[in-house]
C-alpha cells in the first residue's frame, strides 16, 4: 500500500497593517427628537494605499440616553 500525497501548504498570507478610526463627528438632524441633537460621522480605514470611508457612525445625545439607573459600560 502506497501513502497517499500530502496537498501542497498554501503560502502564508501578507502581512499588512490597517487601522479603522472614528472620522470626526459633526451635528445631524434627529428625526425622533426633531432638533439638531445627533452626532454622525464617517469609519475610516487607513491603509497604506490610503484612506477609505467604510462605514458611518451616529447617536442623539437624547434619545440615547441611558433610563435613570442603566449603567453605561
Amino acid at each position: 500500500m502506497t501513502p497517499r500525497r500530502r496537498p501542497p501548504v498554501p503560502p502564508p498570507l501578507p502581512v499588512i497593517t490597517v487601522y479603522v478610526l472614528p472620522g470626526t463627528p459633526r451635528p445631524d438632524w434627529c428625526h425622533v427628537c426633531k432638533a439638531y441633537t445627533r452626532v454622525t460621522g464617517d469609519v475610516l480605514l487607513l491603509t497604506p494605499a490610503g484612506v477609505s470611508v467604510i462605514g458611518a457612525y451616529a447617536g442623539c445625545e437624547i434619545c440615547d440616553e441611558p433610563e435613570e439607573g442603566e449603567r453605561r459600560g
